[in-house]
């Protein structure tokens, strides 16, 4: 029997998002494209570095990259060559708590792409030899993001917002991780997380879900059961129950970089995601934000500055972010609460309001464009427990945001004080450190 789709009309032409698990575990999430000329289909394992045990740090990426190393009747070659000639590309990234195996292809090549992707995740043979040379690379790509600005810094954050839990440590772990990692409980990992465990599949394009289903139904039965994460504890140490803090983190690069975040609240619904796209367009997200415009255009003080929000599956948080040389150290911090406490007494206008709900709308027509976006659209729903819900709707819902709803958003996340500061690089005088523990 045919899959029965939910339809969408999006720019016009029909799309059907579909969602069925086969009768082995295996669920699927499609959403054809008649008009694409494009496929992405991605393998969505629920595993991560959140689900890992001391001693185990980093299995989930290390596993990652083994995918890509030889199956039972694939060589690495072959796999980089099938893909390569198709004129199409593979990847794969590990998230704290899913791993994605994905491709984009054209679309007459969905079929053999698909086959490629199902031998990979389950008849990966991980060679001892790889295995080696592949840690190498791994230990290599560690001390590389360490060498990388944002990305050490959003480790420590990390490390401060959830301590002593698995979600603020490194996805990739330590080189000495890595090291510890024994080919035997590689493959063990592999083989219940990737080959017996929890599976989604998402995928946008020009694609006839009916045949997809059926090449799915084909996999081995799912028999390991989920992977548990160890949840966030509510203690003082937590984001969440703290009052404003702020943290000086010492590091051996040229600016400072500053963070300034408050806890979401949850549950976090659909709505609540189109909010905070909104406001972060219209705080620190664009060119004609406040905080751009009053770090940057107005006082010079920055040359980066934005705002963001980071989702997880039971906690989440907000940020205002900027980097910028430390004599700036003291403005940069007081700008970011001035703008924020203005904001609060204020409000903003709805012109402002109207320019960000249009931006946020523009950025998700351009995104439909692209068929990668669009199956990561998919899996963001899925994990997030979000209605799956096509692009004319999502802007429907966007415009049809108040000013008063989107208030109500920032003063929920505001009012409580819950505020963690991080200032993370060259070391600052015990005199600015005290100017900013007092803004």
């Amino acid at each position: 029997m045919p899959l029965k789709p939910k339809t969408y009309k999006i720019n016009g032409a029909a799309a059907d998002i579909v969602q069925k698990t086969c009768s082995n575990g295996v669920t699927l999430i499609a959403e054809p494209i008649a008009a694409a000329r494009t496929a992405a289909i991605g393998f969505w394992f629920n595993c991560g570095s959140r689900y890992e045990k001391a001693g185990h740090r980093g299995v989930s990426h290390f596993a990652e990259h083994m995918l890509f190393k030889g199956t039972k009747s694939r060589s690495a070659f072959d796999i980089a060559a099938a893909f390569d000639r198709m004129g199409g590309y593979a990847n794969a990234f590990t998230e704290r708590e899913q791993v994605c195996l994905y491709c984009v292809v054209p679309a007459l090549h969905v079929s053999a792409a698909l086959d490629i992707l199902c031998d990979m995740s389950e008849n990966s043979v991980f060679p001892d030899a790889e295995i080696e040379r592949e840690r190498s690379v791994i230990e290599s790509e560690i001390t590389a993001s360490l060498d990388d600005p944002e990305e050490a810094a959003l480790d420590a954050v990390a490390e401060i917002l959830w301590p002593d839990n698995p979600l603020s440590l490194p996805i990739a772990g330590t080189v000495e991780d890595v090291q510890k990692l024994d080919a035997s409980f590689l493959r063990s990992w592999y083989a219940d997380y990737f080959q017996n465990g929890d599976l989604n599949v998402c995928v946008s394009g020009n694609v006839d879900p009916d045949d997809i289903y059926r090449r799915l139904q084909k996999m081995k039965t799912r028999t390991v059961k989920p992977a548990q994460y160890a949840p966030i504890q509510k203690t003082s140490a937590s984001i969440g129950e703290k009052k404003r803090q702020v943290h000086f983190l010492n590091a051996d690069f040229q600016q400072e970089q500053f963070f300034v975040l408050y806890p979401l609240p949850y549950p976090f619904s659909l709505k609540s995601y189109y909010c905070f796209s909104v406001l972060n367009a219209l705080i620190g997200d664009t060119m004609s934000s406040r905080l751009f415009q009053a770090l940057r255009e107005k006082s010079g003080y920055c040359y980066t500055v934005y705002s963001f929000f980071s989702l997880y599956a039971d906690c989440g948080y907000w940020c205002a972010y900027a980097c910028a040389p430390k004599k700036n150290a003291v403005e940069i911090i007081a700008v970011v609460h001035g703008e924020l406490e203005l904001l609060i007494k204020k409000g903003f206008s709805p012109d402002e309001v109207q320019a960000a709900k249009e931006h946020v709308c523009g950025e998700e027509i351009i995104n439909a464009e692209d068929t990668e976006y669009r199956m990561k659209r998919l899996a963001r729903c899925r994990f997030f427990g979000f209605e799956q819900t096509g692009f004319d709707a999502a802007i429907d819902a966007i415009r049809h945001l108040t000013g008063e709803e989107l208030m109500q958003v920032l003063k929920a996340l505001l009012k409580t004080g819950e505020e963690q500061t991080v200032v993370y690089g060259p070391k600052l005088t015990a005199s600015v450190r005290k100017k900013i523990g007092g803004t």
